[in-house]
């Protein structure tokens, strides 16, 4: 796949990206591999195997869904059980959404916040109480922060340990990711990709979280905050196509990877985008219709095919340019170009 690096390379060299990391992963190895760039372009370190990127949104489905599906398969929680049961504060118009519909964001809750700053004070899940719903639950696709921020504070309430523990005993040391973590800046880890340069600080984010929720939260939370190496995230993915390496069942896979959400709207899984032969995502024209995956807002995706038996792990850190950049281009682009070489082989 020369080619598929030269073009890396070439965006590097173009201005388009400081740096990337992409994996592909066939069968049951990692077929190719590729570190391109600068971590930071004021320090011009490089770009290595060892570099940890900021997964932004990746969190939703590495950390908050694996911790969501074990706890379902051990008969804790269940798809169906409603919010409000773990929650008795829990004001009424919230009080019978379900964990699937905040897995599927169909919750009803909006988006975002109106206002995001890391030096926010978030009382939570007071926060989470006081939002308007934009409709009746289970009726409309609305990519929601707030819910996956609800369901990360539902696995601590369920299991009495904090989220970054929970999923480091439970998901990361099962599958030897020993370099995906929370709050990194916490030990020591040279190799992090660098972010957004913050106004606060006057200094370009590194090793703290890039999301402004996020990090008023302490670094840890259900919807951002996770940080890992492309090989790393090669074993998730891993986990997602193999009996042989899953933590999960066969079953909870199957459901959590396929659409769960209204027809006519944005298609769905459990925490998993799903492809959607109509529209082109971000994994381009050659991923299966049955492919699922997600992206993060600092630069990240992840895209599985079960047909194919292949994934693609693409990690960047474009924000570290500012936000005015051309990934969303770019991303279906690579993926093009990697599936032209799989198609043949």
């Amino acid at each position: 796949m020369d080619d598929v690096r030269d073009l890396l390379q070439g965006w590097v060299d173009k201005g388009l990206l400081p740096g990337a990391s992409l994996r592909v992963v066939q069968g049951r190895q990692i077929c190719f591999a590729c570190d391109v760039g600068v971590t930071s372009i004021e320090r011009a370190r490089s770009v290595t195997h060892d570099t940890l990127y900021d997964l932004a949104s990746l969190t939703k489905v590495t950390a908050t869904l694996p911790a969501l599906l074990l706890l379902m398969q051990e008969g804790i929680i269940s798809p169906d059980d409603a919010i409000g049961g773990y929650f008795p504060d829990c004001p009424d118009d919230k009080r019978t959404i379900t964990i699937t519909q905040l897995l599927t964001h169909t919750s009803g809750l909006p988006a975002d916040l109106e206002e995001r700053r890391r030096d926010s004070q978030l009382v939570l899940p007071d926060l989470l109480f006081r939002q308007q719903p934009l409709q009746e639950p289970g009726t409309k696709v609305v990519y929601s922060d707030l819910g996956m921020i609800w369901l990360g504070l539902l696995v601590e309430a369920v299991t009495g340990e904090s989220l970054d523990k929970f999923v480091s005993k439970r998901v990361f040391s099962p599958l030897g990711m020993n370099h995906t973590l929370y709050c990194p800046n916490n030990l020591v880890f040279n190799e992090v990709a660098h972010t957004e340069f913050c106004q606060l600080t006057g200094t370009y984010i590194a090793g703290d979280v890039h999301d402004e929720k996020a990090f008023a939260m302490g670094g840890v939370a259900g919807h951002a905050g996770l940080f890992a190496t492309a090989d790393d995230l090669c074993r998730y993915a891993l986990s997602w196509m193999s009996d042989e390496h899953a933590i999960l069942d066969k079953a909870w896979r199957q459901c959590a990877s396929h659409c769960q959400t209204p027809s006519g709207t944005e298609r769905r899984g459990y925490g998993w985008q799903c492809n959607d032969p109509h529209v082109l995502l971000s994994c381009g024209s050659g991923f299966h219709p049955d492919s699922y995956g997600h992206t993060g807002f600092t630069g990240t995706s992840i895209w599985i095919d079960p047909v194919h038996e292949w994934a693609v792990i693409f990690l960047t850190n474009a924000v570290h340019l500012g936000r005015d950049h051309q990934l969303r281009q770019l991303r279906p682009m690579i993926h093009d170009a990697v599936t032209a070489h799989l198609c043949r082989a």
